[in-house]
């Protein structure tokens, strides 16, 4: 065999193992977009599957496995005549989406949100999920994480 054939086959080999750990260690919650690094205390955002409780964090590829976070709070549903709840729905353009999760930083500076969209084509039902940090201070908002259907509890530590 000739040699550029093995060099080949060995990078092959090693992208796929690459690609199978980036896949494994999260646990499909993949996004690429690095905008959450402009989020000061972005470390401290903490993703969880409410249904396996498995807590997850920001990570260059998207969402990655970490321990359980003692003391995570569930804020879903949340109450429609909270201050922060309005300001999100008035001046974050989320008045086309459902908010489920809103969830002030720990400084008070910004609001982390998730925003349902439904796009209903009739064939199939499209669930886009937002997960979205609002700042009250420049009124900007930054996308921190997006997938299809990924329900995610939030909590800001």
């Amino acid at each position: 065999m000739k040699p550029w054939i093995k060099t080949v086959i060995g990078i092959a080999i090693v992208l796929v193992v690459f690609s199978g750990v980036v896949l494994y260690l999260s646990q499909f919650h993949l996004d690429f977009s690095q905008d959450f690094r402009r989020i000061d205390g972005y470390e401290n955002i903490v993703f969880k599957d409410s249904k396996s409780s498995q807590c997850f964090r920001l990570f260059a590829w998207g969402l990655i496995k970490t321990g359980n976070v003692d003391g995570f709070e569930d804020h879903r549903n949340p109450d429609g005549k909270s201050d922060e709840y309005q300001l999100i729905v008035e001046n974050a353009n989320a008045r086309e989406c459902d908010i489920w999760q809103v969830v002030t930083s720990p400084d008070g500076k910004r609001i982390l949100y998730v925003e349902k969209i439904y796009n209903g084509s009739g064939v199939t039902d499209d669930e886009q999920v937002n997960y979205k940090v609002y700042s009250m201070e420049d009124g900007t908002t930054i996308t921190i994480y997006s997938g299809y259907r990924q329900y995610l509890l939030v909590d800001w530590k």
